[in-house]
């Protein structure tokens, strides 16, 4: 059985010689960001042509990075993702006045129907399909409210007769249930909120499933650009209001950067990270849900320019072209 190996169902297959993993982290409007790299690198001679979502092994996500990953794995393209957030986006978030101040005393800011029909465009016929119907390799992070615990919904094709029976709908909600934008979603008699109050960056649960494989892993790891805190002039916050949002956004970037850095060092060169940051864009970045025209040409701008710097780097290149390939 050494050459062989068995999937979920018990059947036996040849076995791979490792398992490609691409995770793709939260971010609100941001991951617009992220569909526009993996069109480029979709549509790259460079790099293979062909859906990014079929050369990979398992497919990982947190909220926007979710709902990505859940059309790539339906055989959606990343230029049809990019496209698809790019006419949503402004309907999801639209503009409103005392924006910050409805995040702070309203129990959500924006309604779900726009956010679930985006959705059902994005997943191109495959909404109403159950988790537990889905070959490819796919997991989305959400949180247990009642249970206060991180929660992995998986398709039959990564847990078998363990996988998640709830609907690509209702999962992509459920990891995209942002607090103070979104209305949590009730799953399995129980409230689920985004996944990215505990993993905005998935990388080490999708590590930690793709080892059960008993294969090597390698793994692309997206994020969502936006500003970083370092590069943030602003004065610590002095009062406990003035922490609210900052707190929060602090919290899920520890989390992310601790994620990669443990992925790193473990894969060492089979680990690829790509992300930007906001740089002179850091002021219309700054929040998930600003879905403007100018958010807009910046995260395209952005994308564009780490894929440059991307084929223009000779070891990202190499990472990348290893992970990515099949021998």
């Amino acid at each position: 059985m050494d050459d062989q190996f068995r999937v979920p169902d018990g059947r036996l297959t040849p076995a791979p010689v490792c398992t490609r993993v691409l995770s793709l982290s939260g971010g609100g409007y941001r991951g617009l960001y992220t569909a526009r790299l993996l069109a480029r690198i979709e549509e790259s001679d460079k790099l293979g042509r062909g859906p990014i979502g079929s050369r990979f092994d398992l497919i990982a996500g947190t909220s926007v990075g979710g709902i990505l990953a859940t059309g790539l794995a339906v055989g959606v393209s990343a230029r049809d993702l990019y496209l698809m957030l790019a006419q949503w986006g402004p309907t999801i978030f639209p503009k409103l006045s005392l924006r910050t101040l409805r995040k702070l005393f309203s129990e959500k800011v924006y309604a779900a129907e726009p956010l679930e029909r985006a959705i059902v465009a994005c997943l191109d016929g495959y909404a109403n399909q159950r988790l537990a119907d889905i070959d490819k390799p796919l997991m989305l992070t959400t949180v247990s409210w009642s249970l206060g615990e991180l929660r992995l919904l998986r398709s039959r094709g990564l847990a078998g007769d363990d996988a998640d029976t709830c609907t690509l709908l209702d999962a992509t909600r459920a990891t995209s249930a942002a607090p103070a934008h979104f209305p949590a979603l009730l799953l399995d008699d129980d409230w689920h909120v985004d996944g990215g109050l505990a993993a905005n960056c998935p990388d080490a649960h999708a590590l930690n499933q793709a080892q059960r494989r008993g294969v090597p892993v390698r793994m692309l790891s997206v994020g969502t650009t936006g500003v970083r805190h370092r590069s943030v002039p602003s004065r610590l916050p002095l009062r406990g209001l003035a922490w609210a949002q900052p707190a929060l956004a602090l919290s899920m970037e520890a989390q992310a950067r601790m994620a990669q850095a443990s992925c790193a060092r473990e894969l060492q060169e089979r680990y690829l990270h790509l992300d930007s940051d906001a740089g002179a864009d850091q002021e219309v970045l700054r929040g998930l849900d600003i879905a403007t025209p100018d958010a807009t040409a910046a995260l395209t701008r952005l994308a564009d320019q780490r894929f440059e710097d991307l084929l223009a780097n000779a070891d990202e290149l190499r990472r990348l072209r290893l992970i990515m390939g099949d021998g």
